[in-house]
């Protein structure tokens, strides 16, 4: 009976739950909406090309390449590799060095088919982490002219964005080091590129598709990372907090399973060394999508879910030279209207103007803004502030979405005048932020003002009033009031047990407290005179906990507070150091009382430690505070100690006026 094609039930339940809303993304990927203003026009079907592997590529779609299945020997090898990549057990570097060899001869023939196939393509993602630069550009050669078909495909991708991070720092070694030493090329085989020439290779094939290509799923990522490799950006997928490097399913997916072998990124600078042939390209590229692409095509990308992260790639890795400001200066027009064209005209543009009140709601235009408004030249940040924003910033700080937008406005202002404007604007809206949970937009204008050094009692004042403690009336309780978030009527409606609560802390009321201790001291007064006020059995409460423990420190360690005022800190402290010491969050506070106290103070603060100091020193966080503290040599040779903590002391006071009077502190979590 000859062999026909079968077809799917109607009704099918195996498979991807959700199928059909996937199949509408598809389909929304492939439309291009209308933007506001525009009349609906008859789209014509899109023009088709047959590629390689049998991919019809068109403006905005790919199909998924097959390359064939992995035969079950092959697959049953490859699970022995993972096994060993994943418990090594090698003697040396060189047995390493021959295992990954002979993975290679195996790999050799079959890199299309392991790459696309779901288990395998995960092992090779673990051997190409510990292979070499040579056997990296092996296996990068032998995916060349399949770069679009594998950066399309669901697993490949993964595999792709691997071996181009890798293919960063070879990258950089041959700028350094030269070109590495190559095996002997065997006869009938050409001469292998260097990295830098395959990278550009893979640049080629995807250039005439990389419009379609950011706007899908799995081939959006690799975009992205490819343009950190031509920027000379360092990739630090750990640092990846908003996902713009991999989608939040591969970072978990990584993180629980496929970390095997992952090099570190330790990044001295934020930027590494690249051949000038990069730059150009990533201009090249720039150029495909900034320019070469419709306005229409632009701003359809920069409200799709997955295109937009790239555009705000391409703002953000622009060059401070004029091609760089030229090229982020026409992306911005296409996205927002022809708003740099129309810099100096006043005539109202309604196309523009609804589309703008569309981008500033949109969940993921949004985004596309505040980089803009992080970004944009001094004249354009004007020109948005002053025509679509001042006068509606309450509106747009209310709203669910915009107001994100908001914080990154006042955050990246430009001239202490605008923060002037905005402050008088949402000064009277604080306790309606504080009502509907707006606190972001509280704290940027706190942080704005510190930064531009102007406008921080009109801040701290409104703050003040929305927890209804005016000027003139009693702000004792304002601290408590602020690190809750809580108007001085709930705070007096309190239960006792609700206000020893710590964790009725609020997050942002602690960072808002640690901003207005960086304000001058006839400002930050409020604060300190709060605190300063409360019981010291209660303050203490706070050393242990995460928002408690950083307003302290932020108290203690404030250069506009007075040694007198942190004397008394101190001394209400007494006696309970070696409770501090022990403590994961009460270690930093006495970190700081460390850095702040003179001489007689450190004296009692080592006298006290040095009590309990067989019981520190088993303590694995106990052990380094008496080193801090240099305990030992305080027993041992107390003279020398005095004099070191004295020399240290005239330090400080010599270079206060250029140098941070905080000391450098270990990174922590809040």
């Amino acid at each position: 009976m000859p062999r026909v094609e079968r077809k799917g039930r109607a009704n099918k339940k195996r498979g991807k739950k959700g199928g059909k809303k996937e199949e509408g993304l598809e389909a929304e990927v492939a439309a291009i909406s209308i933007t506001p203003g525009e009349e609906s026009v008859p789209q014509k079907t899109p023009v088709t090309h047959d590629g390689p592997a049998g991919i019809v590529f068109n403006d905005q779609h790919f199909q998924a390449a097959h390359f064939g299945e992995v035969d079950e020997e092959l697959l049953g090898y490859f699970k022995n590799v993972e096994q060993t990549l994943d418990d090594p057990h090698f003697e040396s570097g060189e047995d390493q060095r021959l295992f990954v060899e002979n993975v290679y001869t195996e790999v050799d023939g079959n890199e299309f088919r392991l790459s696309t196939n779901y288990s395998c393509s995960l092992i090779l993602e673990k051997l190409l982490k510990v292979s070499d630069s040579f056997q990296l550009r092996v296996f990068m050669d032998k995916l060349s002219g399949k770069t679009v078909e594998l950066f399309a495909h669901r697993f490949a991708s993964h595999v792709c964005q691997t071996l181009l991070t890798l293919a960063a720092d070879v990258v950089e070694r041959e700028q350094l080091e030269g070109i590495s030493s190559t095996s002997p090329v065997k006869e009938g085989e050409g001469e292998l590129l260097s990295m830098e020439q395959l990278i550009l290779g893979v640049c080629e094939d995807i250039k005439p598709h990389v419009g379609g290509l950011i706007s899908q799923q799995f081939a959006s990522h690799d975009i992205r990372i490819l343009l950190y490799v031509l920027a000379g950006r360092r990739i630090d997928e750990s640092g990846d907090i908003k996902g713009t490097l991999r989608s939040k399913k591969s970072t978990q997916y990584k993180k629980e399973n496929n970390d095997t072998f992952t090099k570190s990124n330790l990044r001295l600078t934020s930027t590494r060394k690249v051949p000038d042939s990069f730059k150009a390209m990533f201009r090249t590229l720039t150029t495909e999508l900034a320019i070469n692409m419709s306005e229409t095509e632009v701003r359809t990308l920069s409200v799709h879910k997955v295109a937009n992260p790239v555009l705000q790639l391409l703002l953000e890795m622009q060059e401070d030279d004029k091609e760089g400001q030229k090229a982020k200066n026409i992306l911005i027009d296409r996205i927002l209207w022809g708003i740099v064209t129309d810099i100096d005209s006043t005539e109202e543009n309604k196309d523009r103007d609804s589309w703008f009140e569309t981008l500033i709601r949109d969940p993921v235009g949004s985004h596309l803004l505040e980089v803009i408004v992080k970004c944009a030249p001094d004249a354009i940040f004007r020109k948005i502030f002053k025509t679509y924003l001042k006068g509606k910033l309450e509106k747009f700080s209310m709203h669910p979405i915009s107001n994100f937008v908001i914080q990154h406005l006042i955050t990246n202002v430009r001239k202490p005048k605008q923060l002037d404007q905005m402050m008088k604007e949402l000064g009277g809206s604080f306790e309606k932020l504080l009502k509907f949970g707006k606190y972001g937009v509280i704290r940027s204008l706190v942080d704005a003002s510190i930064k531009m050094e102007t406008a921080q009692k009109a801040v701290v004042d409104a703050i003040a009033s929305a927890l209804h403690m005016p000027e003139g009336s009693d702000r004792k309780e304002f601290i408590n009031c602020c690190m809750r978030m809580w108007t001085i009527e709930q705070w007096n409606e309190a239960s006792s047990d609700e206000r020893l609560d710590l964790y009725k802390f609020h997050l942002q009321g602690s960072l808002i407290v640690q901003g207005i201790m960086k304000m001058e001291a006839d400002v930050n007064a409020v604060v300190v005179n709060s605190f300063l006020s409360q019981r010291p059995d209660d303050i203490l409460r706070w050393c242990f906990s995460p928002a408690g423990s950083r307003a302290f420190e932020s108290i203690v360690a404030s250069p506009n507070v007075n040694a007198k005022m942190k004397k008394k800190i101190m001394r209400d402290l007494s006696g309970k150091y070696t409770a501090l010491a022990k403590d994961k969050f009460g270690s930093h506070i006495l970190d700081k009382c460390w850095a702040a106290a003179d001489i007689d103070s450190k004296e009692k603060i080592a006298a006290e430690l040095v009590k309990h100091e067989h019981e520190l020193a088993s303590h694995y966080i106990g052990k380094s505070i008496l080193w801090t503290c240099k305990i030992d040599q305080y027993k041992r040779r107390h003279d020398e100690w005095v004099e070191r903590e004295k020399g240290a002391e005239r330090k400080r006071e010599m270079f206060k006026d250029i140098l941070d009077d905080s000391p450098l502190e270990k990174k922590r979590k809040f």
